[in-house]
């Protein structure tokens, strides 16, 4: 081999190396650098769009859930307390109610069977048969009743009781 061969080997290698060097520069700039700028953008828009999307649903479906289960836990406690509260004063009206009427209609009946129709009606029977002899039998006429001078007073009831 001689040495004009040899120089021209060199050179040939030595342009090979430059050629590679720009040619794998190229590349890189061409291939790599905007394949990767690329799928990196790509990357992050549909990472992005998913995990937005999916953490979304699940936090909507998620917040919804423990939302409502604190809404019913919150109602049905409320409405347990206000049913509990609405049972204890309709049982306090109720019995205030019951015990007035019974103390009315127990003072009306005792009126009415104890002194209008015992007591006054006996007394009024009586007078009709035995007022003649009260009076001596003298006259054929005698008062319709008893004196209202010497009859006792209607007893009036006292207020219900609270």
């Amino acid at each position: 081999m001689n040495a004009g061969t040899i120089a021209v080997i060199v050179v040939l290698i030595i342009l090979a190396l430059v050629g590679g060097f720009f040619a794998y520069q190229r590349g890189d700039s061409m291939g790599y650098q905007t394949g990767y700028a690329k799928g990196s953008d790509d990357g992050q828009k549909t990472g992005y769009a998913k995990g937005y999307n999916e953490g979304q649903t699940k936090g909507y479906s998620d917040g919804q859930a423990a939302g409502q289960k604190a809404g019913y836990d919150e109602g049905y406690d409320k409405g347990q307390q206000d049913a509990h509260a609405s049972y204890e004063t309709g049982e306090q009206a109720g019995e205030q109610i019951g015990y007035n009427k019974g103390y009315n209609q127990g003072w009306y009946a005792g009126w009415q069977y104890g002194w209008r129709d015992g007591w006054w009606r006996g007394c009024s029977n009586c007078w009709q048969r035995c007022g003649p002899f009260v009076t001596g039998g003298a006259t054929a006429e005698h008062a319709s009743g008893p004196s209202q001078a010497w009859m006792p007073a209607v007893p009036t009831p006292p207020p219900p009781q609270k």
